[in-house]
């Protein structure tokens, strides 16, 4: 039996909240770092893969709204809406996700399989299948 959903998450790219980092050279400014969240029911689920952790929080009292807001007043901070076919069955462990990076961790909540190895490389693929910037 086949399982597939389609899950709403808001994918936020940045250069806020990483510090510095010797691959910062390598990255293109203002895609530095990437997480994201989703709403779940009248929760907000958010995951932030860290160095040695993913940090993850449930906020029981604040819209995506609230929360987009708060992201975007930080600078150089872009936000992706992005609404895929999760299939339970996909394997996410893959090639393209030995590396645990905050690119690698943020293609297996989506459940999707990319060659994308940074944060710009991801947000471009996401556009290319379907993504949209949300500007609420």
């Amino acid at each position: 039996m086949e399982r597939v959903t389609k899950i709403e998450w808001y994918i936020i790219f940045t250069d806020q909240e990483v510090g510095p980092h010797w691959l910062h050279f390598l990255l293109k400014k203002g895609f530095y770092h990437c997480y994201l969240f989703r709403q779940i029911g009248d929760y907000v689920y958010y995951a932030n893969p860290r160095l040695s952790n993913i940090d993850t929080k449930i906020y029981q009292s604040m819209s995506i709204d609230q929360l987009a807001d708060d992201l975007r007043s930080q600078p150089n901070t872009k936000i992706l809406k992005f609404k895929y076919p999760f299939d339970f069955n996909n394997q996410m462990f893959n090639t393209w996700n030995l590396v645990p990076t905050c690119v690698s961790v943020v293609k297996m909540f989506l459940g999707i399989r990319a060659r994308a190895q940074t944060p710009y490389q991801l947000y471009k693929h996401l556009l290319k299948k379907g993504a949209v910037p949300f500007n609420y």
